[in-house]
């Protein structure tokens, strides 16, 4: 899709009942259905809302790697650059027809796992060792043991950073949510990467 993308983020569970294509079908209806369309732009009816999902070989390597995670998916939408005028009805979950919104809802419909902020992936955190700065990159391997378990810490901090984002928050909450869930994944995290000096 060419343009500017936006996507939101899922992964199925076991209560999921739907196959992919039917909650595409379901997602765009929705979507066509709402103030969402204001600015986006428009494929046709099977494109304008698109689907990248888990092995999906018909897109480019650094788009599959965005959802290498076993029975994840996106919802992706391509806008006009105008839709930062209105930034709230693709991004906040406050807006009731938002973009966001409405992927959260469908989440909670379909049995879904709703990642608020995308697929645990990678950060790099820095001490001091000895006096000498050091860096430590934690990479998140689809294919790590736990990554179950990890993908149920990430729901857990994108739910408390929505619910940040509804009851206003301090920074230095949110700030705590992403620490709390940064060590629960650092303990689960089977492969390590170890620090760069």
């Amino acid at each position: 899709m060419s343009g500017e993308g936006l996507s939101v983020s899922f992964r199925r569970t076991s209560m999921t009942a739907k196959s992919n294509a039917e909650l595409l079908r379901e997602f765009q209806s929705i979507v066509y259905a709402s103030p969402v369309t204001k600015h986006m732009k428009w494929y046709g009816k099977d494109h304008s809302v698109d689907i990248l999902e888990h092995g999906d070989d018909n897109r480019q390597k650094w788009e599959q790697e965005s959802v290498a995670i076993k029975d994840s998916f996106k919802f992706e939408i391509s806008v006009r650059e105008s839709w930062h005028q209105d930034a709230d009805l693709y991004e906040s979950h406050e807006v009731e027809d938002s973009f966001a919104s409405l992927a959260f809802k469908f989440a909670k419909d379909n049995y879904l796992m709703y990642f608020s902020e995308g697929f645990p992936a990678e950060w790099i955190e820095t001490e001091t060792i000895d006096g000498e700065k050091c860096w430590n990159h934690y990479n998140v391997k689809p294919d790590d043991k736990n990554i179950d378990k990890i993908c149920e810490v990430w729901h857990d901090y994108g739910m408390s950073m929505i619910k940040a984002q509804q009851y206003g928050q301090t920074d230095e909450m949110k700030s705590a949510y992403w620490k709390s869930a940064r060590d629960q994944i650092k303990q689960l995290m089977e492969k390590k990467e170890y620090a760069h000096r």
